[in-house]
């Protein structure tokens, strides 16, 4: 475990390993915001007297809280499996400062998970981690865990990357503005329907496939979809697809490869939809160049100031 503050106000906690037994520990501290990204193992948390939250790989933990909390976290790496998370964390008054948003306001827009701790001004939930909310975990991970000592290359680096996951969480689990959300049922099924997405966005997915997989009509899907993502099912799948093949090609795999394995039956589509989404090519991508991500017609972000 490695912690990082690379400016004021701002944490970065990296864990990686197998510690080969459950580490349960204690946690307390005053009012805050952090985002928890489990890559790896699996993750029992509460805050005292509060219902507990079980999370698995490829899960976010989103904490809020506006008065000093206690609590405390399970994190299991039992037989062989690794262990390896990445936590954000800021103040109240950091995170007002970055986005505006105050942690009652924050947990009002919060649509993708259930969390309020009814006994206390907080929040504690959990909710399926996007691939681009992954991959940004894995960029610091990787940074944080190979560096030691002070370095501002890496300090500007894990600042950079933070502020992208703490962006990109909003994104994709907040709404900009007072919307009226899907009823409670179908809001677990299009919260499914996504995560479904996530894990097989190769597979040659429908709106009326996906629709039939999580039990819900197809206009019920795609209306909920837009009010509760700002986005249409395609234009997800597309999304998450895209991001899967900026981690391949940064990987070292090739662009026909990386065309197949995302769900491109055609390597010219591919090319086009990748140049669409990120302002490169495909191979400018595997030769280092940072994508662009520009928001489609029906893809803009959900977090507006």
């Amino acid at each position: 475990m490695r912690s990082y503050q690379p400016c004021e106000g701002l944490c970065i906690n990296c864990i990686n390993g197998r510690p080969g037994s459950k580490w349960a520990f204690r946690a307390e501290g005053p009012p805050a915001f952090s985002i928890n990204i489990l890559l790896e193992g699996r993750m029992q948390a509460a805050i005292d007297d509060g219902s507990v939250i079980d999370a698995r790989a490829g899960s976010a933990i989103l904490m809020a809280t506006g008065e000093h909390t206690a609590g405390w976290d399970v994190l299991d790496g039992l037989s062989d499996s690794a262990f390896r998370m990445v936590c954000i964390h800021l103040p109240q008054d950091s995170m007002a400062r970055l986005t505006g948003l105050r942690m009652d306001d924050l947990r009002r827009r919060v649509f993708t998970a259930n969390g309020d701790q009814t006994h206390v001004d907080a929040f504690l939930g959990v909710m399926p981690a996007s691939s681009a909310l992954q991959r940004v975990g894995c960029d610091l991970l990787g940074l944080g865990c190979g560096y030691d000592g002070t370095c501002i290359a890496r300090d500007l680096f894990m600042r950079a990357k933070a502020l992208e996951a703490i962006a990109c969480f909003l994104h994709e689990n907040m709404t900009h503005r007072e919307v009226a959300l899907p009823v409670p049922g179908d809001r677990s099924r299009l919260i499914e329907a996504r995560a479904m997405l996530e894990a097989s966005y190769s597979d040659d997915w429908k709106v009326s496939s996906l629709a039939r997989a999580v039990g819900i009509n197809e206009n019920r899907l795609q209306t909920g979809f837009q009010a509760m993502f700002g986005i249409s099912v395609h234009a997800c799948l597309i999304r998450i697809r895209i991001d899967a093949a900026i981690t391949m090609l940064r990987r070292g795999a090739s662009v026909t490869d990386t065309a197949a394995a995302v769900g491109f039956a055609h390597l010219s589509h591919f090319s086009r939809m990748f140049r669409s989404h990120t302002g490169i090519t495909p191979k400018q991508c595997a030769m280092g160049l940072s994508p662009r991500v520009r928001p489609q017609a029906d893809d803009a972000p959900f977090i507006q100031r």
